[in-house]
């Protein structure tokens, strides 16, 4: 029997079990709607299974030749009954017959053999002979048979099948050949060598890797598990750094049996160091760095989980609440992508290939150099080639001509230029440093940084079309002050022209006297109402309770100059709003004219006021020629949009609108063509 303190074997073999089944698990995602896959899945489970049973077996005492014989035939049966499944297509399905039933008839035969012999009791260090032959020589028999299949499937397999079959073959043949070592010595020795038998779990779970690479590159591999490049990074880290604790706790128990009285105190100098140097791998940036691609190169067909990589190229460029401006973000997300520390963003001028510096991250670039590179805008707007800058300097032949002078770009210690280009126009570059540890691109970096500086110039000429948006409605606004100054200047010019042209008949009469100073007076009121209104005062300034009824009848009378004549019919009660008397009087006096405009010279327009519990009315009714729905709609309140033609402006009733708006009345409209229109002015009332 096997004594119950032998740990080597739990390890061994536990390791065995706990790799094969997570191979199985792996395999059912994989492959669960393939045969193939489903037999590899089944001889790795019986792998699983093979490795518990030889740990619980020896862990109760009840190792014999018998019960290992079976263990041993189960577990050389799955291999090769997976082996015969692949004799198929070119590799040829005769073979395929003669090992699979040659196989199963033979481990049948030895099983039979060996569990009617008796029960020959396995030793902690070995397995002496007796009934014990049949296993050795049927071992050694089996192991055989799989090396047989295995040559046969790589030699007959057609080329493009070699690239995956390779290293499953290589696995196969591992596992058959340790077995076929290790009974064949025991032939030599008499006896099972203890080193061998107690790392022969070991060997096999350092076999899953062979059979992961050849399940990855197999064409017809239907991945149905994802794992994340992260799972696999700190899976991986936590696999490593076991086995390193492992190995160290092995080595120190070595320096124990040796060292004598200095034993324990080299254990624990050991430990220590091994610990210290454990915590500044795994605390090591570039470490990690390194482990990644390695884990990207090696376990995955792509460098990069371009889900991930790009999710965090729109998260930089989103987060404005980090408090960086979109243009240092920008040279973020592709320094990220690369792994670099610093960048600088250079946006093209108008029509020239000189480039400004526009912003800096990690670094501080001068934010008035400028430079002048005519090959290199022509170069990246002709190719929207990535720019590594040691390649270049290597091999100048492959950039297509290109001149650089690395100096000019103003950056120290310059590692890559990605271009940004925007539906064909190259809108700047961004210049990134060098990278600690040198690393040539590959054609994925460049696909990646191409379309993410793509991306990113989209989202930098979005910005600069804001900001030039802003400009324009600035520009806007200063426009529509002129419009409304030169709106009101023509009503003054024309009343000023009226007293002119009557002065010679009237200057000696005292009432045109009083009533051109009045003139006079209005106009200026009316123009240092314009001069607040370009000196930008708040609505609420000139915001003032005003007696309605005297501001509707100052405007008809102003209006009165016109034809036809407005008839104003108002009782004398008062009615109180909230406004800026003079822009509420030119409103309504535009909105008379208007009238006046529209109706024929022997027409009517009447203006009524009334008011109601919360608002007061003004209705401005002309016999005009009316107007349609879709010109209230499209074009009564645009402005600038004049029927008048050179006569007008086109900002009266669009100036009307924005006065009673801003004080929060309304404006209704009735008419019809050829039926005359009616505004109905409300506004709302405030106490006395």
């Amino acid at each position: 029997m096997v004594p119950s303190d032998v740990r080597l074997e739990y390890f061994g073999y536990g390791f065995a079990a706990v790799t094969y089944l997570l191979l199985t698990i792996i395999l059912l995602a994989l492959y669960r709607d393939r045969a193939g896959g489903v037999r590899l899945a089944a001889a790795a489970f019986i792998t699983s299974v093979w490795g518990v049973s030889l740990c619980w077996l020896v862990a109760i005492n009840g190792l014999t030749p018998s019960r290992l014989l079976l263990l041993e035939m189960m577990h050389d049966g799955a291999w090769i009954l997976f082996l015969s499944a692949l004799f198929v297509g070119g590799i040829g399905s005769g073979k395929r017959w003669i090992v699979r039933y040659g196989g199963i008839s033979l481990i049948s035969l030895l099983i039979l053999l060996g569990t009617s012999g008796g029960s020959e009791i396995v030793t902690t260090y070995g397995l002496y002979f007796g009934v014990g032959d049949v296993l050795v020589l049927g071992s050694i028999l089996t192991s055989l048979v799989g090396l047989v299949a295995v040559e046969q499937i790589y030699r007959n397999a057609r080329q493009k099948q070699k690239s995956g079959l390779k290293f499953l073959c290589i696995a196969m043949a591992a596992i058959f050949t340790y077995d076929l070592v290790l009974y064949s010595q025991a032939i030599l020795e008499g006896e099972i060598s203890d080193t061998l038998w107690l790392t022969k779990g070991v060997v096999l779970s350092l076999c899953v890797p062979l059979i992961m690479v050849a399940v990855k590159r197999s064409p017809r591999s239907s991945v149905g598990l994802f794992v994340s490049r992260h799972v696999v990074f700190y899976s991986a880290t936590l696999i490593l750094a076991g086995l390193y604790l492992a190995v160290v706790g092995i080595g120190g128990q070595y320096l124990l049996s040796i060292g004598g009285e200095w034993g324990e105190y080299l254990l624990t100098v050991v430990t220590f160091t091994a610990l210290v140097g454990l915590s500044l791998v795994l605390f090591s940036e570039r470490s990690r760095r390194n482990a990644q691609a390695l884990i990207s190169k090696h376990f995955f067909a792509n460098r990069y989980d371009y889900r991930i990589e790009w999710l965090r190229l729109m998260d930089t460029l989103a987060a404005s609440e980090e408090g960086l401006p979109l243009r240092k973000r920008a040279i973020k997300a592709l320094a990220q992508i690369l792994q670099v520390q610093s960048g600088t963003l250079w946006l093209a001028l108008p029509d020239s290939s000189r480039f400004y510096c526009a912003a800096g991250w990690n670094c501080a670039p001068d934010p008035d150099y400028q430079f002048a590179d005519r090959s290199l805008t022509e170069f990246l707007r002709a190719t929207g080639w990535i720019i590594e800058i040691s390649e270049f300097e290597k091999n100048p032949d492959h950039y297509d001509g290109l001149e650089l002078n690395t100096s000019s770009l103003g950056f120290e210690n310059p590692g890559f230029i990605i271009p940004l280009l925007n539906h064909g126009k190259l809108l700047g570059l961004i210049v990134l440093c060098n990278r600690a540890k040198a690393r040539s691109l590959v054609f994925e970096d460049r696909d990646l940084l191409k379309t993410a500086g793509q991306q990113i110039a989209s989202y930098l000429a979005q910005d600069l079309a804001t900001e030039k948006l802003a400009e324009a409605r600035q520009f806007e606004a200063f426009n529509r002050l002129t419009a409304y100054l030169m709106h009101d200047l023509k009503n003054v010019i024309a009343q000023q022209s009226l007293i002119v042209d009557n002065s010679e008949r009237h200057k000696d009469k005292a009432e045109f006297v009083d009533d051109m100073i009045e003139t006079i007076r209005g106009s200026v009121r009316r123009m240092r109402g314009v001069i607040d209104h370009f000196q930008q005062r708040s609505s609420e300034q000139s915001l003032q309770r005003i007696e309605l009824t005297k501001i509707v009848l100052q405007a008809v009378s102003q209006a009165a100059d016109g034809i036809p004549i407005p008839r104003a019919q108002i009782d004398e009660r008062q009615i109180w709003v909230k406004g800026d008397p003079e822009r509420m009087k030119m409103a309504i006096f535009h909105a008379v004219r208007n009238a006046q405009d529209a109706s024929e010279d022997d027409g009517t327009i009447n203006v009524t006021l009334s008011e109601t519990d919360s608002f007061a009315e003004i209705a401005i009714a002309d016999q005009g020629t009316g107007m349609d729905e879709q010109f209230v709609r499209e074009r009564l309140f645009k402005p600038f949009d004049s029927t008048k033609g050179t006569r007008g402006m086109g900002i009266g009733a669009y100036q009307l609108r924005e006065t009673v708006s801003a004080i929060g009345g309304e404006i209704d409209i009735d008419t019809a063509l050829g039926k005359g229109t009616t505004f109905h002015i409300k506004l709302p009332k405030v106490s006395k």
